[in-house]
């Protein structure tokens, strides 16, 4: 047998040797490897990607060529969209899983489900091959290219950092121009806007105050820059940071200048509607007018506000759902607007009045301007407008001085005691005539001599005016007054004013006559003759051949 050379056994052993270390060397030490430290769990993975010096060295599943490009790519999609990674709350596990069960991992599931962490057979947590395929579609979608060539074309001292300030020359540029440009867009917006309003009153026929259309202006202009900003906002390329707080900002002035648009659309509809309602008879649009823009204004703001805070991160729905006896307390101190609320429902449907009657309400008395879900206008004759609440008339009289077809007029009419009988008379007739011959008299007038005043012989005189407003029935009562002035200057009565006279029965000087008494049957002829047949009998008093009593009346009491 032949020995085999202990060299050659040498040889062999080495190479066991070296195979073995070649398989499980790679095994052992790749646990301490730069690659395994940064990539060994889904937190250090996904920071890898904002804290290491190079962007070559994320942990990402590309091409070694194009590791450096595509990650700082996807560093810069994150950072301008204000993506931010929930670095701090991932786990730190070497084996962590996902909750189900397998090797991948939305970082940002509702924002970005297009960022996946991927985890490799050798236990290394990294950004999907599949993720890292669409980074270069993101960023054609992310930043236009004519910002990409507005940088590519500035001078080399605008890649520089600005001193003092920080970023660099070219975001400074480029955010100087963009504001510019939503600046100019939002003036052009604004002309445009209320051109359209104007022309369509004037194709409506409306006569709208210009005022009403300015107040759309500035939030119209608002929204433009801020839309137009938040659009473009990506292509300055500002940092996670500062890119957080701009979308905020622009998210909160987009918010709440689209309330303020929608608030000042329902202003300017209710304009048109206003001006509409001028040109109809009916009073009830008019009164609607005030109550439906002061609705639709509190749905416009409150739903607004809670999209504004929606949108912010604030879960509204689950706060308004977990108030629970809060809610008790919030109806309890809201039961004062529940209750003018209702006022107002039974506004319309009552009708106890509409804008422009004459109303009293307790000690209130004026013209009724506005009616709104909570309260109710009156201005006053002192030109003061008092406010009341809607809830006050389920509780409170509510006179209605402008519903009345027909307007009272009852004064008392005092001549002199030295007024013969028959002038008396005339004077009564001559009043039923006045009253008979004016148009908005209505003929079921009473006029009397009806009482024996104390400085005064009293005549009643009782008319309705059939006016619409309180300055006509004041025209007519002033007319009629003036006639019956005219009438006693022409029959030459006198009206008396409250007056004592003294008369003296005697003097020394002037002794009372003896008077004499007339014998009983003298009186008794003279008592008599008075009576039925009697020669100065008169019943009836003076008979006018042509008398102005009032006609007949209607059932309601009214003159026909």
């Amino acid at each position: 047998m032949t020995k085999t050379p202990w060299f050659r056994l040498l040889f062999m052993g080495l190479a066991i040797a070296l195979l073995a270390l070649s398989v499980l060397l790679p095994a052992l030490t790749s646990a301490n490897t730069p690659d395994m430290q940064r990539c060994g769990n889904l937190r250090s993975a996904a920071d890898s990607l904002f804290v290491v010096p190079r962007p070559e060295l994320a942990c990402v599943d590309t091409h070694p060529r194009l590791r450096a490009q595509k990650a700082s790519q996807l560093r810069q999609i994150l950072d301008s969209r204000a993506l931010r990674v929930p670095v701090p709350s991932l786990p730190q596990d070497p084996d962590f899983r996902p909750d189900d069960g397998g090797n991948t991992y939305q970082l940002l599931p509702t924002t970005a489900p297009w960022l996946v962490m991927e985890r490799k057979p050798d236990g290394r947590w990294v950004y999907s091959q599949d993720t890292m395929n669409q980074v270069p579609e993101l960023h054609r979608q992310t930043f236009s290219w004519l910002s990409l060539t507005f940088q590519e074309n500035l001078p080399a001292v605008f890649h520089q950092p600005v001193p003092g300030i920080g970023g660099m020359g070219w975001q400074w540029a480029l955010g100087t121009l963009l504001v510019i440009i939503a600046v100019t867009a939002g003036l052009v917006m604004r002309l445009i806007v209320l051109n359209q309003l104007k022309r369509l009153a004037t194709r409506l026929k409306l006569k709208v105050d210009s005022d009403t259309f300015r107040r759309l202006d500035n939030p119209v202009m608002v929204f433009v820059i801020g839309a137009i900003v938040a659009w473009r906002l990506p292509d300055i390329q500002l940092d996670i940071n500062t890119s957080s707080l701009s979308y905020l900002f622009l998210s909160i002035l987009l918010g709440v200048s689209g309330v303020l648009i929608a608030s000042r659309v329902v202003d300017v509809l209710a304009g048109f509607w206003e001006a509409h309602a001028e040109q109809t008879e009916s009073r009830l649009d008019s009164q609607l007018v005030p109550l439906v823009r002061q609705i639709a204004r509190v749905i416009v703001w409150v739903v607004g506000v809670l999209f504004v805070l929606q949108n912010n991160g604030v879960q509204v729905w689950s706060f308004i759902a977990g108030l629970g006896i809060g809610s008790l307390a919030f109806a309890l101190a809201a039961q004062d607007t529940i209750a003018n609320l209702f006022g107002a429902v039974n506004i319309f449907l009552d009708k106890p009045f509409q804008v422009g009657d004459w109303v009293r309400v307790g000690s209130v008395e004026g013209t009724v301007e506005e009616v709104g879900f909570r309260s109710f206008r009156v201005r006053t004759f002192y030109n003061s407008l008092v406010t009341i609440p809607n809830s006050t008339i389920t509780n409170t009289n509510v006179d209605n001085l402008g519903a009345r077809h027909r307007r009272r007029v009852r004064i008392t009419l005092g001549l002199t005691y030295d007024t013969p009988p028959d002038k008396l008379q005339a004077f009564v007739e001559g009043v039923r005539a006045i009253l008979s011959n004016h148009p908005k008299v209505q003929k079921s007038y009473e006029v009397h001599f009806f009482e024996f005043g104390a400085s005064s012989l009293n005549i009643l005189v009782q008319y309705h005016v059939i006016v619409d407003t309180w300055s006509q029935e004041l025209e007519t009562r002033a007319a009629n007054f003036l006639e019956f002035l005219r009438l006693a200057e022409a029959l030459g009565v006198s009206f008396a004013f409250p007056s004592t006279s003294v008369y003296l029965a005697s003097t020394p000087e002037h002794p009372m006559a003896k008077q004499t008494v007339p014998s009983l049957e003298d009186l008794e002829a003279t008592a008599a003759s008075f009576g039925p047949q009697g020669e100065r009998a008169r019943p009836l008093g003076p008979q006018f051949t042509r008398s102005f009593v009032a006609g007949a009346t209607t059932q309601r009491g009214e003159g026909e």
